[in-house]
């Protein structure tokens, strides 16, 4: 009697903790800078990233969905491959700060989500006297 109850909860238990592990690889991100990245390229290819930095004015390249620009940080650069799988966000133009988030490959990030900060939109306006 025991044994048919004790069997599936094994089996639920074991196929649960399965979808939880490899679910989790696909869906975590190491978080960088851009200019950590820069230094270390070969340790995070392949990996799912979310990397920081800013919008380099000149780089943003649209071919429909998709856009080619490069993320930079300390005089560091990353170039990105935005899929166009979402949209690019209204706040996204040069000179901004941006949160990418894809895998490294190749020296190439080929990011489907970015998230652009506005700087004007969330930032104090301080006068001196």
């Amino acid at each position: 009697m025991k044994s048919k109850i004790l069997i599936p909860i094994i089996l639920i238990t074991l196929s649960l903790s399965a979808i939880a592990f490899f679910s989790s690889s696909e869906t975590s991100f190491t978080l960088l800078d851009a200019s950590e990245l820069a230094i270390h390229p070969d340790k995070y290819d392949g990996d799912n990233l979310r990397v920081r930095g800013n919008v380099k004015i000149g780089s943003v390249v649209r071919e429909g969905r998709e856009a080619r620009f490069i993320l930079e940080l300390d005089n560091s650069e990353i170039p990105v491959h935005f899929t166009g799988k979402n949209l690019l966000p209204d706040a996204f133009k040069e000179g901004v700060k941006a949160r990418v988030d894809g895998k490294y490959k190749n020296g190439i990030l080929t990011a489907d989500h970015v998230e652009a900060k506005c700087a004007s939109k969330y930032e104090a306006d301080y006068k001196q006297e």
